[in-house]
């Protein structure tokens, strides 16, 4: 079976707007590696323990999301991140058809 390929709005720290195509069933944050790939992002390789990989989720896209995980939730608490209500972590949320289109901001360079 061919997976599908889903678009992806991604917002850099600068502001900048990008669509890009990714396959089903990739991590938002493989997703961005393999397109705009920022500086001093995702350093933990999708391990959810850095945060570096942290996005804001448009408002809108949010409620589309699984709920967050135990661990997700503990590396978001305790790194020091610019959390918002719309924060997650990238390497967390698989791209699934219902995410066509979702919209994430790349967050801004953790405290290390």
């Amino acid at each position: 079976m061919q997976k599908k390929m889903l678009k992806l709005n991604v917002i850099d720290r600068d502001g900048n707007k990008q669509s890009i195509e990714s396959e089903e069933g990739i991590t938002i944050r493989e997703a961005i590696m393999d397109k705009p790939a920022p500086g001093m992002f995702a350093l933990c390789e999708g391990n959810c323990i850095c945060a570096t990989c942290h996005v804001h989720v448009a408002e809108n896209d949010f409620s589309k999301l699984k709920s967050a995980q135990e661990d997700e939730i503990e590396t978001m608490t305790t790194n020091d991140i610019s959390k918002t209500p719309f924060s997650r972590l990238s390497c967390q949320i698989e791209l699934e058809p219902e995410l066509d289109g979702i919209t994430v901001t790349i967050a801004p360079v953790p405290s290390l």
